[in-house]
């Protein structure tokens, strides 16, 4: 079977950009459904920033609106410029953005303040599951579905992806 990374960007390849940035920005606004990131979002709302993964080559732009993201046309306020690999290993948390900076595999270009200050909420974000489902789901469903999370994962109801803020021996989601 093929690495999916050398599959991905050829596939990436073959869908446009505007459909590829509304779909992200679609994904991305449904996650933050419940968590506390999009009200903390409002202090960049208004701002656009560009993903550039240079491997492919793709730049999606996006604006950060109440709530989430909507693709954008402006000019962008910050770009951020990694390969699709580095940009996978950030959403899953395998690698930390300072870490990617300093080795030069990662580079942010504009505005410093409003850069540093979205790499800062994205770092500090910690999915939380039930809040999400709480705000998704209508209330028995909600109910039903925490009950059967906290079945699962006892004494854990948040989800994080950060190996440290596990509990040993809790449950968690498998990428």
């Amino acid at each position: 079977m093929p690495d999916p990374m050398t599959v991905i960007p050829h596939l990436l390849r073959l869908a446009p950009a505007p459909l590829q940035a509304a779909l992200v920005a679609r994904a991305v606004s449904q996650l933050l459904r419940g968590q506390m990131l999009a009200g903390q979002l409002a202090d960049l709302a208004g701002k656009c920033f560009s993903l550039h993964v240079d491997d492919v080559p793709l730049t999606l732009t996006f604006e950060i609106v109440a709530g989430g993201l909507r693709p954008s046309t402006r000019a962008p306020h910050v770009t951020i410029r990694g390969s699709l690999r580095d940009f996978v290993d950030l959403a899953r948390r395998r690698e930390d953005p300072d870490t990617l900076f300093f080795q030069r595999r990662l580079a942010v270009e504009g505005e410093t303040e409003t850069g540093l200050h979205l790499k800062n909420l994205l770092d500090g974000w910690e999915y939380d599951l039930p809040a999400h489902l709480s705000a998704v789901l209508p209330g028995p469903l909600a109910r039903i579905s925490l009950h059967g999370l906290s079945r699962l994962r006892p004494g854990d109801t948040r989800h994080s992806t950060r190996p440290a803020a596990r509990a040993p021996g809790a449950w968690q989601w498998r990428h």
